[in-house]
């Protein structure tokens, strides 16, 4: 991610802020509840925004490591979401330097509206990174964002099919692919689309 790709946050955190926590976890990520890990997992939220999905899984009895490059988004998340159980690192992908420094591999890692601010040209990095950080028998849950791009944030095309294809090249394969579904903030020219990956063979070097 380059820094364009987080500057409307940046500028209007508390916006973005008040939007994302207006939005239910359990609602927004149904699809992903069979996929959680026993109670005292760890989990990895990158692209964590206003905290709402990190503090949902705390709430949940997870360790979690929550990843967001926007200061003004990740000091408000601080702010408002009890820290006990939520570790917070201003990091991005591809390369999540920090995270990497960390003894760590997690049992659920999950990307939530963040796949469309990555350029093209760094996803595979970017899944080749989340593979290495992924337990054996973690999984990888990814919301797509498909449509009209905003006009005030960077945003890049996304696809199931491109996904899939650079899964496959670092060792990981679907094991969920939702149906469309309509926005939760009612924008009709916004559609999301759900994905969970698991490892399916050793991580490529």
């Amino acid at each position: 991610m380059s820094r364009r790709a987080w500057t409307a946050y940046s500028q209007a955190s508390q916006h973005y802020f008040d939007a994302y926590e207006e939005l239910d976890f359990t609602k927004m990520h149904q699809a992903f509840l069979r996929f959680l890990p026993p109670k005292d997992s760890l989990c990895l939220d990158v692209g964590a925004g206003s905290g709402r999905d990190a503090a949902s899984l705390a709430r949940r009895g997870y360790q979690v490591i929550a990843v967001e490059p926007s200061q003004g988004l990740r000091s408000l998340a601080i702010s408002h979401h009890d820290k006990s159980s939520i570790t917070w690192l201003d990091d991005k992908l591809p390369r999540l330097d920090k995270v990497k420094t960390l003894p760590y591999r997690y049992k659920f890692i999950l990307l939530s509206a963040v796949w469309m601010h990555i350029p093209i040209r760094n996803r595979l990095a970017s899944l080749r990174v989340l593979r290495s950080l992924l337990a054996s028998d973690g999984y990888i849950a990814i919301t797509l964002r498909l449509g009209i791009p905003s006009s005030d944030r960077v945003m890049y095309p996304v696809s199931v099919e491109e996904l899939l294809r650079h899964a496959g090249k670092v060792g990981l394969a679907p094991v969920y692919v939702g149906r469309k579904t309509k926005d939760s903030m009612s924008r009709n020219d916004v559609k999301w689309q759900k994905v969970v990956l698991r490892p399916e063979s050793p991580p490529l070097s």
